[in-house]
């Protein structure tokens, strides 16, 4: 059987679930907008796997001793945060990611932090 998903509105959107993972479209959405940054999300049971098809996209990920860390993406090149990893994605108004992660992730077992810092944003010319 082969399974069929194409994004048709903005933000995540799911595309297929099974046991073991799920996939999902993001699209440009005020939850990913470039701009200040006030929500990190950690998944502390599951990697998630990002991969640009269309756009500009931006990973911000909290990196330990290096502090925020911003990464801008490629086309058609995957970028894995691991599982525990604070992390934050913006979009562009044109973007299409493709996303991976396990299929039990949930507000259950996904960290939230707000942050405080004014000084956090996210320029699309990072």
């Amino acid at each position: 059987m082969v399974l069929e998903g194409k994004p048709e509105k903005d933000g995540f959107q799911l595309v297929s679930i099974n046991e073991k993972f799920k996939c999902a479209f993001i699209t440009s959405n005020p939850q990913y907008a470039y701009g200040q940054v006030s929500v990190l999300k950690r998944h502390n049971n599951s990697d998630e796997i990002f991969t640009l098809i269309l756009g500009e996209a931006t990973l911000l990920t909290e990196e330990g001793d290096k502090g925020y860390v911003d990464q801008k993406l490629k086309i058609g090149v995957s970028y894995c945060v691991t599982a525990g990893t604070w992390h934050y994605l913006a979009v562009s108004d044109d973007a299409l990611v493709f996303v991976v992660e396990n299929s039990d992730v949930s507000k259950d077992n996904t960290d939230e932090l707000c942050v405080e810092d004014k000084n956090l944003y996210i320029s699309p010319n990072c």
